[in-house]
């Protein structure tokens, strides 16, 4: 079998479901993939669509990934595949791309066999899309499944998730992703927990992490904070520090981050200066910075000025920070 359409240890579960619905002949016409980012929603969507076609299926619905029809799937060449994503330089997925995808969707195929599109991320769709795909997802072409791909499904209009069938893709136990890492000789296990710690328990982002060496990176912004709520470091320096090339990066990361503190802050846990830092910061104040990271990062794909944006943004946590240590 290819690696590129096989199972990650921790699916299994949710593959039991689909393998099932796909051998009864009643997989949605429309299902919603969630979960954070490393957690193999994209893979096992394209293994999904394998299945479907796949003339040699190995157990359990598996794809052999080696017939014609896994290959072309690999490759986004099958005819009844198609993957929507956001064209480059464009801040949204188009609405004219969406009922491209749905005049698509509603033709018959040339061997009577299921059609099936990827929408990657689904929270790009805009206002006039999410209708239009509406349409097609309450009057389903025969044989057609829309897979849809959100880190973010709260983005979605509760019209659209309300319609789709839901897996929810969770970080699996830390053993189980410590093991895959293992397997993969990608580092060290030192380096290993360092990076799914870093990853927040997500395992593929874990070994991304170790591949682009970008751990060190990560490290360096996580002293830059600390540096901060210390006093060793002023927020315009620290701005200048992370740089205009990684202020996505960064803002992606400080999310995930501050997510760690919450969590901190709730559950008992062993000491450190995640722990310590949650102790001392306002639980109201932290939950207003947490949704002031987010809308900075969508200022940033909307092309805002990435140095202004993280001036505001280490600006506002050194003020949390202070605002902790007054309270």
């Amino acid at each position: 079998m290819s690696e590129a359409l096989q199972l990650l240890p921790w699916q299994a579960p949710l593959w039991r479901l689909a393998a099932q619905a796909i051998e009864q002949d009643r997989l949605g016409h429309a299902l919603l993939l969630s979960g954070l980012r490393g957690t193999g929603k994209r893979s096992f969507a394209r293994i999904l669509a394998a299945a479907l076609w796949c003339k040699t299926p190995l157990a359990q619905r598996q794809p052999c990934g080696r017939c014609d029809d896994c290959r072309q799937v690999l490759s986004e060449a099958h005819p009844g595949y198609t993957a929507l994503r956001v064209e480059e330089d464009k801040r949204d997925i188009s609405i004219d791309a969406v009922r491209m995808l749905c005049e698509r969707m509603g033709m018959t195929s040339h061997d009577g066999r299921s059609k099936v599109a990827i929408i990657d991320p689904a929270d790009s769709l805009n206002r006039n899309g999410v209708n239009a795909l509406l349409k097609t997802i309450e009057e389903p072409p025969p044989r057609s499944h829309l897979l849809l791909i959100s880190e973010r499904p709260l983005a979605l209009p509760a019209t659209l998730r309300s319609r789709c069938q839901q897996l929810r893709f969770a970080i699996p136990a830390r053993n189980d992703a410590l093991g895959w890492l293992a397997q993969s000789g990608a580092a060290a296990p030192a380096e290993a927990a360092a990076a799914l710690e870093a990853a927040h328990g997500a395992p593929l982002l874990a070994l991304q992490l170790l591949q682009d060496k970008s751990l060190e990176l990560q490290q360096g912004w996580r002293a830059a904070l600390l540096d901060l709520a210390a006093g060793r470091s002023e927020p315009l320096k620290a701005a200048t520090g992370v740089g205009e090339a990684q202020a996505q990066a960064f803002l992606r990361w400080l999310y995930g981050w501050l997510l760690d503190l919450l969590r901190a802050g709730l559950l008992p846990g062993p000491g450190g200066d995640i722990e310590a830092l949650a102790r001392t910061l306002p639980r109201h104040a932290l939950d207003r910075y947490v949704s002031e990271v987010q809308e900075n990062l969508r200022r940033l794909e909307f092309n805002a000025k990435a140095q202004l944006v993280l001036e505001a943004v280490l600006i506002r946590w050194r003020a949390l920070v202070a605002l902790g240590q007054r309270t």
